[in-house]
């Protein structure tokens, strides 16, 4: 959706790069290695962060992952996550207090080892300076969201045309 809102707004108004931790690949949970284009332990400033996880994420939590993204919401930056980052963003302490929600696999056992949070089956929960996405086709209608928040419901109307998805849902 951030391509196309650059095509259709006729100029680069997103930009994005993928980082792992220390800038190598990543595999999939398909099996997929996927490529990088750099270190997220680089600390780099940045004005959001999408934390991306598939299956098994309290499997992969990291201590110097959290830490970052900790120093990073001290730094005003918006942080999010897609599918099961929100168990990384917990793991971090960074969702206490908020509503949230993630993968529907994960929903209960996230309410049980993070009870600070409010757990929702919402498709999206934006908080503040944090959003949860659950997986599937919802972080299509969160950057949908996203693109409509930033530059009109045209432009997001157009960018939900041109990928096929008729109708934006919205986060309830």
């Amino acid at each position: 959706p951030l391509r196309v809102a650059n095509r259709m707004h006729g100029q680069q108004v997103y930009r994005w790069s993928t980082l792992s931790w220390d800038g190598k690949p990543v595999i999939a949970s398909n099996g997929t290695p996927v490529a990088v284009d750099g270190a997220f332990a680089n600390g780099e400033p940045v004005d959001a962060v999408v934390v991306c996880a598939g299956v098994n994420a309290y499997d992969h939590l990291d201590a110097g992952v959290a830490a970052q993204l900790r120093r990073l919401s001290r730094r005003d930056c918006l942080i999010g996550s897609v599918c099961s980052g929100s168990i990384v963003l917990a793991h971090a302490g960074l969702l206490e207090g908020r509503r949230c929600t993630g993968h529907w696999e994960d929903l209960e056992t996230l309410a049980e080892n993070f009870p600070a949070l409010e757990v929702t089956k919402s498709i999206f929960e934006i908080d503040g300076s944090r959003f949860t996405c659950s997986g599937g086709t919802a972080p299509l209608d969160l950057m949908i969201h996203f693109i409509a928040m930033d530059f009109g419901r045209e432009l997001a109307a157009r960018v939900a045309d041109q990928l096929l998805h008729q109708s934006a849902r919205q986060a309830a």
